[in-house]
């Protein structure tokens, strides 16, 4: 029996005094997330056990609900299952559930033009937001097997994993590429809720593990889906051209969770240098949500807003899209505060110049070593110096150290849609050798190896 905790525990704590009240309203959260966890450990042994028949008979529906075109990283995962006849991949476009005055709202034209995004991506894409009624379409209506989320905020209860847990498995790859060491990259309910989390490598996983509520039970090392685009492309990557400096700040002007911005201190700096040095090919690639950002913090103002980034306009490309790691290839040079981008662009090999907060919150472990080998900057008369030395003068002297880390943390050769599929394989095949499914489990893994091994000589991202 279902029993609403979240507003028990509201109309208990109007009886206590104000001190009192947050800890008794987490207390019966905490009631209501376990016994959710309860509910959904129970229709995951139903759903794993019908999957499992399925497998053997029909190809298992994976569905992947997306918000923004921005937030696609799974790409090379997607691609790997349609190479499968045992796997049916296809893309679930609907609104974030973020209320009008958050920094995440999103309209329906937003929703709109992400559909027109994955379908032009030549993706199989099907709308789960109803853009005429304004209303989500429930998951249960595509009859998926498997949901892989992109973000852990903002989910519509009829799309989130307590309700998809009766139909199907719920996993996680995140939009981004680990780097915070705050609760919300592993400690929100939604983290709770999967059935796998697919995460970096062990620095995370030690991470995470030591400080989740289920000890990490749930998550699983495969790298990151974003990264494949190196291990698919490597050979190309390494004859291409290094031509761009890109300027990429990000959002979080202001906001504790992570407080990486530094735009303040270096916007104008950054753009007075670009328009000296027209000789260079510069990009600016500002993270999604800033203007939203820069007017509800009152650092700047609309027009100065469109201001600016039509200076950046004239000088070089703004860079909008969801599509960068074909631009990232290119870069010789990336200027950045935005964490994911540390390690995102840790595989080119090229530098970064790290634009530091003081009031950032701490990086993962994962994160911290990958920063020890980029040029940090804290104040505009370090960042003078590092562009004259790095940007003009073409200087590198943590280049060789930056190569060995990339070894040394485990970067190399590593190709994230495999291990995951391969993780799912493992799950779905048994070794009960009814109805032939060891022979079967041979040869589902027999495909996967061809798929793999016809992308890398391909190089195809």
């Amino acid at each position: 029996m279902y029993l609403p905790y979240e507003n028990i525990g509201k109309i208990v704590s109007m009886i206590f005094p104000e001190k009192y009240k947050k800890t008794i309203s987490d207390f019966f959260m905490e009631l209501k997330t376990s016994a959710n966890c309860r509910y959904i450990k129970k229709n995951q042994k139903k759903v794993l056990k019908k999957l499992r028949h399925k497998y053997k008979k029909e190809p298992i529906r994976v569905a992947f609900v997306c918000f923004e075109a921005s937030k696609w990283k799974c790409q090379s995962l997607y691609e790997l299952l349609s190479d499968s006849e045992y796997f049916h991949p296809f893309i679930l476009i609907t609104k974030n559930n973020a209320p009008q005055n958050s920094s995440k709202p999103m309209t329906a034209q937003e929703v709109s033009d992400t559909y027109k995004f994955f379908k032009e991506k030549g993706l199989e894409t099907f709308l789960a937001f109803d853009l005429e009624s304004q209303r989500p379409v429930p998951v249960k209506e595509f009859e998926p097997d498997i949901i892989f989320y992109q973000q852990p905020w903002y989910i519509f209860t009829s799309q989130g994993p307590v309700v998809a847990s009766k139909f199907a498995l719920t996993c996680y790859v995140p939009y981004f590429v680990a780097n915070v060491s705050s609760y919300l990259e592993y400690g929100l309910r939604f983290h709770r809720y999967l059935y796998k989390h697919y995460i970096l490598n062990k620095l995370i996983f030690d991470f995470y593990s030591k400080n989740m509520e289920n000890n990490g039970k749930n998550l699983r090392i495969t790298g990151h889906t974003q990264l494949d685009y190196f291990y698919l492309n490597r050979e190309k990557i390494d004859k291409t051209e290094k031509r761009y400096v890109i300027y990429a700040p990000h959002w979080s002007i202001n906001y504790p969770p992570e407080n990486y911005a530094t735009f303040e201190w270096n916007a104008r700096e950054i753009l007075e240098f670009a328009k000296k040095h027209r000789e260079i090919e510069w990009i600016f690639k500002p993270h999604p949500i800033l203007k939203h950002r820069l007017k509800t913090q009152n650092i700047m103002s609309a027009v100065e807003i469109e201001n600016y980034w039509g200076e950046w306009a004239k000088i070089g490309f703004v860079h909008e899209n969801g599509d960068y790691m074909d631009i990232f290839s290119k870069t010789r040079v990336l200027i950045t505060d935005c964490g994911s981008f540390l390690t995102e662009f840790f595989l080119t090999k090229q530098p970064v110049i790290h634009l530091v907060s003081e009031k950032s919150y701490p990086y993962n472990p994962s994160a911290e070593k990958i920063v020890q080998n980029y040029y940090s900057v804290r104040n505009t008369e370090e960042l003078k110096n590092i562009l004259e030395l790095v940007v003009l003068k073409r200087e590198d002297p943590m280049r060789e150290q930056r190569e060995n880390a990339i070894n040394e943390l485990g970067f190399k050769d590593v190709f994230a849609a495999k291990n995951i599929l391969k993780d799912i394989e493992a799950d779905l095949l048994t070794n009960d050798t009814t109805e032939g499914s060891t022979g079967e489990a041979k040869r589902a893994t027999e495909l996967s190896e061809k798929a793999i091994q016809d992308k890398v000589e391909m190089g195809s991202g």
